[in-house]
């Protein structure tokens, strides 16, 4: 029987504060969406190339997801509830972070073909540190794409030791259910001359991967 993979100690600074971690799984993606409800991430099937606010005042957490954004929050929500952490709800303040960041398809930053992080992301005033995930494909993109993305890398965490498999990447996962946070806005926008250019953004806050375990 060949031994396990090693760990190692999770990075607070990797995933959503400024690690860019790639898988390019190939050039094809498959994605079901729902517009309200729980989203059942394990039964989307989406393979694609990932990087590593204030009160919407909406009835529903969802409240106010733009077109292509439809069951975002559910998205999230459904792996937040795997872990018992407390539902996020919409906020239009990250998501104009997010959008305006995200149409300015920006890349000057390895690996090349991406949408960088938004290192001023903190400088509009928002009330709290915004943490930040990024997704982009050479398809089309959803949030519900970018969110299962994420989430699969569950498989590479170990929260009794707050760890990461060596090699592997974490931090997107780890800010999509950090207990701290409460928003999350996002945005897409399709960046047509990046190789990976269908991209979503989505900002958090208060932001997590910013030390010990995300719940």
């Amino acid at each position: 029987m060949s031994s396990p993979p090693p760990k190692r100690r999770l990075d607070p600074y990797r995933g959503a504060r400024e690690h860019r971690g790639i898988r390019i799984l190939s050039l094809t993606v498959v994605v079901s969406l729902a517009a309200c409800g729980s989203v059942d991430v394990s039964d989307l099937d989406v393979d694609s190339a990932v990087l590593g606010g204030a009160d919407c005042g909406c009835d529903s957490p969802s409240g106010g997801e733009p077109a292509g954004l439809e069951g975002t929050v559910a998205a999230h929500n459904a792996a937040r509830a795997e872990v018992e952490v407390a539902p996020l709800a919409w906020d239009p303040a990250l998501a104009a972070i997010a959008q305006a960041w995200v149409e300015q398809c920006q890349d000057t930053q390895a690996p090349s073909g991406l949408v960088d992080h938004n290192a001023g992301r903190n400088d509009h005033g928002y009330p709290s540190y915004v943490g930040e995930n990024i997704y982009g494909s050479s398809g089309g993109a959803s949030g519900v794409d970018a969110v299962r993305l994420w989430v699969a890398e569950k498989s590479n965490y170990h929260h009794d030791g707050n760890t990461c498999d060596s090699g592997e990447v974490c931090g997107h996962y780890t800010q999509v259910v950090w207990r701290g946070t409460t928003k999350v806005g996002c945005a897409v926008h399709d960046c047509a001359g990046l190789t990976y250019g269908s991209t979503v953004v989505c900002d958090y806050g208060p932001g997590g991967n910013s030390g010990g375990s995300p719940y």
